[in-house]
């Protein structure tokens, strides 16, 4: 196996452990590139221009987010590029926005919201292991390969007792790796 690829699933998994014990600082900033703005306020809207409209993640919880997506950027730095960036990031605020969209309108849980994106970079992962990450070679109007596949269950995130059994599993399977 790839050595990139272990020593990034290492990486993956003392995030998640620190996720789950909340021992993340809470002080980055907003974070903003490929494509997507992570905010705790809407956004304006805009009229035209010729860099389409970037994508958005509207939480109150942007600057962890942020800090998750700061760990993203230097975990994947090997295997992302100018084509690839756009996907990863725009999947991983994509995975987001679904947890926020599921809530409908309840309270966020800041834990569950980063576990929910973690999860989505562990698929990334292993799709990129297997040598089928999907993505577009030019993002037309921000639209990436993720925005064209349909999702399991319509939303692709299963709920916040699923991904911590997910990271339970993943936790056993590659301890001793």
């Amino acid at each position: 196996m790839d050595q990139q690829i272990l020593k990034a699933r290492a990486r993956l998994l003392a995030l998640a452990e620190t996720i789950r014990t909340r021992n993340y600082p809470h002080d980055s900033r907003e974070w903003g590139g490929a494509d997507v703005v992570i905010t705790s306020r809407q956004p304006k809207p805009t009229k035209g221009g010729f860099y389409p409209e970037p994508r958005h993640v509207v939480t109150p919880f942007s600057r962890e987010v942020s800090w998750l997506f700061e760990q993203m950027r230097d975990a994947f730095a090997p295997f992302l590029d100018s084509c690839t960036k756009i996907e990863f990031y725009g999947r991983l605020a994509n995975m987001a926005n679904r947890y926020l969209r599921r809530l409908k309108g309840s309270d966020e849980v800041e834990k569950d919201l980063l576990l929910a994106v973690l999860h989505e970079v562990f698929s990334i992962l292993e799709e990129m292991e297997d040598g089928q990450f999907e993505f577009l070679p030019i993002a037309v109007g921000n639209t990436i390969a993720d925005d064209l596949i349909e999702r399991a269950e319509g939303e692709g995130y299963l709920g916040p007792e699923e991904t911590e059994r997910f990271f339970d599993d993943m936790e056993r399977r590659y301890h001793d790796a």
